[in-house]
Parts: C-alpha cells; structure tokens; sequence
C-alpha cells in the first residue's frame, strides 16, 4: 500500500535529477571501499547514524527512542517534534533529504549513514535502489495493514537495537487492536471517507486505510475502485446512501457542514472527522485515532 497525504510526485526535472547524480559521483569516495549490499534483518553492531526517507520512519525511529541517532530526515517529519528536531529545545536541527521530488543521494553519501529506512513506494524506486547499488543498508518499508506494521516494528527494533522497546510498542498495539475488534464485533456502518471538497476527492481501494477501518466493521463505499484515492461524484454519493460520512480533511469542521448541510433534502449522514496525520501514517498512533473514529461513527 503506497499512499500519504503528502504522497511524493513521480516527476522530477531533469537538471535536479543530473545536478544530483553528478554530486553523488564526487562524493563516492566517502563510501567504503567494501561496500555491498546487506541483509536488512540483523542489527547492526556498529555505532548507529539512521537516514529516514519517511515522516513515519522518522516517526518509529522516535517510539523507538532512538531519535539521537538520526543524521537526517524527510520533510514533513514533524511528529512528536518539529521537523528536524531531535530534543525539545531543537538546538540542532537535522537536514531533509527527502521530499516529493525524491532523495538528495549526494547528501546522504556524505553523512555516511549506517542504515537507511526507505517507504517502498513512497519513495522513488530508482533512489532505493541507487543507494542499495551503492552498498548502503536499505530497509524497505511497505505496510497495508496494521498487522503488517506491527511486524515492521518488531524488525526495525532489531535493526536499530531496540528490541527491548519494539517489543514494548507491539504488545501495545497487539492489546489496542484486540480492544477496538471486540468492541465493534456487533456494530456495522457504511461511509463515505473524503479528504477534500474542492474538488471532492477521497478514498478507494487504498488497502491500509480500508484495513484500519474494518477493524470495526467500517464499510468504505468506494473500496472497489481501481484506484486508491479519486474525485468523487456528489450525485453518485447520494445515490449510493452512506450512513456515515467521514472528512479527513484538515479545514474547519463548519466548512464540512455547510457543503452537506446543501443536500438534506435528499440525503441525511452522519458527520465525523478524524485526524489524517495521525491516520493516514503508518506509525502506532494510526490505532488510538481509529478507536476515536470508531467511537464517533458506532456511538
């Protein structure tokens, strides 16, 4: 499942891409010379210097309490604290290099990181795998449920020498999960989930976010698309009679209320909003918002 709120572009101009491949190639003398390509599942004995390409790899790197030895980050990682900031008081502020466009492959070269957490499929196929051509440990993360990211948490663990704290997290979400699928076993909803009104855009067949939502029997009337994210038709949303509609949208709720407060004379719903950085990241935050969510639609 590939997906973000701030997901990157697959676009990237020429000249950037060539002004970056020319940098790389100055600095390959900072590799070392026997460098290769490593399995990503052993920890690494060495002293660590973590490189994330992700906000929620960035952001597992801090549940994990390992956020000192970050050397650098991925825009938008702003969670628990702002971007770049490894301490409260953010007296050193990390470098980004990663964003829409794609990774600074010169820069990571030349921070020399010990390990590399990339999003396989957020970010661009063709950086992962220059940076494992280049002999860097690589792990790849690609979670579409929660399941899924639980069992990343538990290898990332191992990477970084967090067992002890991975384990911690996984018997959370473990004790998390189970609660919120009891208490909805009985309880069933369809909905609509839209992330934005001009134009009216919202989910599809997006695996991690209709996952979260079947954990308590949330129906997404749009989870058979081809896509995972579409401009949605109001005529065929009134047509189609969701109980409940769900904004993860980031504009005020009065905004939401007013549009649908328009067609009450066809349609009535149930309106919820949720947090979507919170949501739609794949970080162990994703189960408290949906047990939020879940409140607001069942209750």
């Amino acid at each position: 499942m590939k997906h973000s709120v701030n997901i990157w572009t697959k676009q990237v101009s020429v000249i950037l891409a060539l002004s970056f491949t020319l940098c790389a190639a100055a600095l390959l003398s900072a590799l070392p010379s026997n460098a290769s390509p490593i399995k990503s599942d052993k920890p690494i004995k060495s002293a660590l210097r973590i490189v994330t390409l992700s906000p929620h790899l960035s952001e597992i790197v801090f549940a994990l309490k390992q956020q000192k030895q970050l050397v650098a980050v991925s825009d938008y990682s702003n969670y628990p604290l702002p971007q770049g900031c490894k301490t409260a008081d953010c007296k050193t502020r990390l470098s980004s290099v990663a964003s829409y466009q794609g990774a600074d492959i010169a820069e990571i070269i030349r921070l020399e990181p010990t390990i590399i957490l990339a999003w396989d499929g957020g970010n661009k196929s063709q950086d992962i795998a220059r940076l494992e051509q280049l002999g860097y440990r690589v792990f790849r993360s690609s979670p579409e449920s929660i399941e899924e990211l639980m069992a990343e948490v538990l290898v990332i663990g191992k990477l970084l020498n967090a067992v002890k704290e991975s384990q911690e997290i996984h018997s959370e979400m473990k004790s998390q999960l189970n609660q919120i699928k009891q208490k909805y076993i009985d309880k069933k909803a369809s909905a609509l989930y839209y992330m934005s009104l001009q134009p009216l855009s919202g989910m599809g067949s997006d695996n991690w976010l209709n996952s979260l939502l079947g954990l308590c029997n949330i129906t997404n009337i749009y989870a058979e698309l081809p896509t995972s994210y579409a401009q949605l038709s109001v005529a065929d949303i009134l047509r189609k009679q969701p109980q409940v509609i769900i904004s993860a949208s980031s504009q005020k709720k009065e905004i939401d209320e007013i549009f649908w407060a328009s067609h009450t004379a066809v349609y009535r719903a149930k309106l919820v909003s949720t947090e979507p950085d919170a949501l739609h990241r794949f970080t162990p935050r994703a189960l408290p918002e949906v047990a939020k969510l879940c409140d607001k639609v069942h209750y």
